[in-house]
């Protein structure tokens, strides 16, 4: 237990312990460099000598490049692990890790003219923000990175030099704390509220405030006056102060409770909001991180920790600790070392075992040494033994927990994390940060480990994987492909579309096009295809996937790409591309469907095309040259009966406008039949009688169109001469019927006798003569007509005398 309590410092009623994380590390690093480590063990920057070098948090050079650009005020980290660099004119730089340029943004013209005296990045409620004070004692501040707005602060007049500040941002607005003078000041974009707080309250002091922190949460402050006066309390009060003798050189809140000072003479203070102190050895620190439970500090050969201690771990381990975690601690090391104590002290906490087993797992999680870490975890398996029926769900986690933190603080890996920064920062980010830094198979193992979803886990990783080696690869494009589709396989998760827009961003086209072979939604393929130049294959998969409207989409992309004539080489690869594009053209561009026919010597369509276009103008002189471009066409593509169509329907255009000169009445547009049936119904006989000639058309459907003709204009007598004339050879049934339809039972009674038996019984029946009808239905022996009739003539007793008449001559017949 002593190797556990050896750094604990003892402030008020708690206590804080001093780990060591790594040894041996950033000796390289020199004490004028600017360095900054991000928080939750993130990596660190140095600059220095017009260079830049991250290491992560174990010392380990991740990349380095030159510094060409003007020297920088501050740097920082991103939420995303981003580097960023805010320069003397108000200029922030935002690269990767490994040195890759991201984007850039300025904080504004006013610090691009008369430059800026210091800034502050910090983490916002939206990302990442900065914020400058300028020459002139104004502040500006950018809530996003990633969204740059930038806001001026409301002016608080001049400020002292050096000025101590800080940003907040425990809401959504971003606000500063600024020492001004002996006060402090809290600034938002549109107001100033100086807080009722005297960090000195010396009458007449002239100190003021140099430094100022806020804890985690930010509900607490820490003020630093140039008199070496250290101030502690909220927005509201004060809670405790300390003097020094020496001004700290760095202040940063260690949890909730305590703050800790460096100083320039090689130690440092902690000091607890209850005023206790403890000093302690500290060489000059590089860099000081306040994370949410701690603080890290980096220096020439060590990375250290220093954090709060845990109640599990101090009720454990703290001199003559009688806890229930303390005594099952010590029946499980008896138990290992088979004494009979084990049991006297499972007897001592019988009733509180459970608690005892929940002090055991939570104090393992708070330990960095791995062989504490097992030794309260075995206790604790050890006290489950006795607890029948109690879950030991909390047990198995906390063991994957401790797994997965032991393996990130690797050296290799560098990522000192506590319990507590792992259950803020969250799992799903811990696996972007691991990704981001390149170390993929550890991220695909701890995906497997902790039982991901491939689309959160291995499938996530294999797809950055890709891109990195798309980025990176200098073999052959060929096989950069192969090595990536045989890692890749066909994982649904995976898009294979994002790896080839990132290889076509890197120039590398053709690997993009072999890799986009393997993309199954076509969706996302196609429109990359078509950025990448690759028409024919883009209209291609768009025909495979059935997806009309992205068979059009490429179609017209193409259109626009490409001349027409290299447009049109490539429509007709493709059978079904060109047939769309014909249906599109026909709808939508006629002048377009016109070119693409011509070019394919598709003479028949472009005559079909020309008929329908004729119809389309009023002017009878471009319909009738349209009529003659269609015949050219048709006859060039050997289609004979359309020929003759669009001859005939040309000679009947010019017939018809004749008739229109003639007559004074429309005749255009009219079939053939409208326009024989007009000028009969306008006893225009002779000239229909013409156009039938010159038509050619036949007797029997000529005289149809006269029966009608006549019928629907009531020329009565024209009927009854057309019926005397000659045989008809249509029969009369015809004229019957549109006497019939023009209600004239009159003028169809006149064509009965000219009628065979059969039909005089049809259309005796129709006309409701019920008499004639019977008549002819006893002459056809129609035993069938007979009693039909007799049902129509229920009320007329003569005539059913007469048809059961009938019925009887036509029974004792047979």
């Amino acid at each position: 237990m002593s190797e556990v309590t050896s750094n604990w410092l003892s402030l008020s009623e708690s206590f804080y312990d001093k780990v060591e994380l790594y040894s041996g590390v950033f000796s390289s690093i020199t004490n004028t460099s600017l360095v900054v480590s991000g928080q939750y063990g993130g990596p660190v920057i140095s600059l220095d000598r017009g260079t830049v070098t991250i290491f992560t948090s174990s010392g380990e050079q991740i990349s380095a490049w030159k510094w060409n650009n003007s020297p920088a005020v501050a740097a920082g980290w991103s939420d995303m692990e981003e580097a960023l660099f805010v320069l003397e004119d108000g200029t922030v730089l935002i690269y990767s890790m490994f040195g890759v340029f991201k984007s850039t943004f300025s904080m504004g013209q006013e610090a691009k003219d008369i430059k800026i005296l210091s800034a502050k990045i910090f983490p916002s409620h939206s990302g990442t923000g900065v914020a400058v004070l300028t020459t002139t004692h104004r502040f500006y501040l950018v809530s996003s990175t990633t969204e740059p707005r930038v806001r001026k602060l409301y002016d608080c007049g001049e400020l002292p030099a050096p000025a101590g500040w800080t940003p907040l941002a425990y809401d959504r607005q971003s606000k500063l704390l600024v020492g001004r003078g002996n006060e402090l000041v809290l600034l938002s974009h549109n107001d100033m509220s100086v807080l009722e707080l005297q960090p000195d309250p010396t009458p007449g002091s002239q100190a003021k405030v140099v430094l100022v922190a806020t804890s985690h949460s930010q509900t607490k402050l820490a003020a630093v006056l140039d008199s070496g006066l250290v101030w502690l309390g909220t927005l509201a009060r004060r809670l405790t102060s300390h003097q020094l003798e020496l001004v700290p050189t760095a202040v940063a809140w260690c949890g909730e409770d305590a703050v800790l000072l460096t100083l320039d003479t090689g130690s440092a203070l902690l000091l607890h909001t209850s005023g206790e102190t403890e000093t302690m050895f500290q060489p000059a620190p590089l860099a000081i991180v306040q994370e949410c439970d701690g603080v890290r500090i980096l220096s020439q050969g060590f990375h250290d920790l220093i954090h709060k201690v845990d109640t599990p771990v101090q009720e454990i381990y703290r001199i003559a600790s009688m806890s229930p975690g303390s005594i099952l601690l010590m029946a499980s090391q008896a138990f290992s070392a088979k004494s009979h104590k084990a049991d006297e002290y499972i007897r001592m906490i019988s009733d509180t075992l459970s608690l005892a087993v929940s002090q055991c797992i939570s104090a393992a999680g708070a330990l960095f040494q791995s062989t504490h870490q097992k030794e309260l975890m075995k206790a604790a398996k050890f006290g489950v033994a006795f607890l029948p029926g109690c879950s030991s769900d909390n047990f198995y986690q906390q063991c994957s927990t401790l797994k997965l933190l032991n393996c990130v603080r690797h050296y290799k890996v560098g990522l000192p994390l506590t319990i507590h920064q792992l259950t803020s920062l969250s799992r799903p980010v811990l696996m972007d940060r691991l990704i981001a830094r390149r170390l993929f198979p550890l991220a695909l193992e701890i995906s497997q480990f902790l039982k991901l979803s491939p689309a959160e886990g291995r499938s996530r990783v294999l797809a950055h994987w890709a891109i990195y080696k798309v980025e990176t690869s200098n073999t052959e494009e060929a096989e950069t492909a192969r090595q990536v589709s045989s890692r890749l396989g066909l994982t649904p998760d995976i898009s294979y579309s994002d790896i080839a827009e990132k290889a076509a961003e890197c120039g590398k086209k053709q690997l993009a096009v072999q890799l986009l072979e393997h993309e199954v939604r076509a969706d996302r393929q196609v429109p990359l295809l078509l950025k990448l130049g690759q028409g024919a294959p883009a209209l291609r998969k768009a025909i495979y996937s059935g997806d009309t409207d992205l068979i059009y989409h490429v179609i017209l992309a193409l259109q626009e790409q490409h001349s027409t004539a290299d447009f049109h080489m490539i429509m007709r690869q493709d059978p079904v591309g060109s047939k769309l594009y014909t249906l599109y053209c026909k709808q939508y561009s006629p002048a377009g469907l016109a070119d693409w026919l011509q070019q394919e010597d598709d003479y028949g369509s472009m005559a079909r095309q020309t008929l329908i276009e004729s119809y389309n103008t009023g002017r009878l002189e471009t319909r009738l040259a349209a009529l003659v471009t269609a015949q050219e066409q048709f006859k060039r593509g050997r289609e004979d009966f359309n020929l003759s169509i669009a001859e005939e329907t040309h000679k009947l255009l010019k017939y018809q406008a004749g008739l229109e000169e003639k007559l004074g009445k429309p005749f255009l547009n009219l079939s053939l039949h409208q326009t024989l049936s007009r000028l009969l119904e306008e006893k225009e006989v002779k000239l229909a009688d013409k156009l039938k000639s010159e038509f050619k058309i036949s007797e029997r459907k000529y005289l149809w169109l006269k029966v009608r003709a006549f019928g629907d204009s009531k020329q009565w007598g024209e009927l009854s001469s057309l019926a005397k004339s000659k045989k008809s050879a249509i029969g009369f049934g015809p004229f019957i019927d549109q006497c019939l339809k023009q209600g004239e039972k009159a003028q169809a009674v006149k064509f009965l006798p000219l009628l065979n038996m059969e039909e005089k019984l049809s259309y005796t029946v129709k006309l409701d003569m019920l008499q004639e009808a019977a008549d002819a239905a006893f002459t056809l022996r129609n035993m069938e007509a007979l009693s039909a009739l007799e049902v129509k003539a229920v009320n007329n007793f003569t005539l059913l005398e007469t048809i059961a008449g009938y019925k009887m001559k036509l029974q004792s017949g047979r």
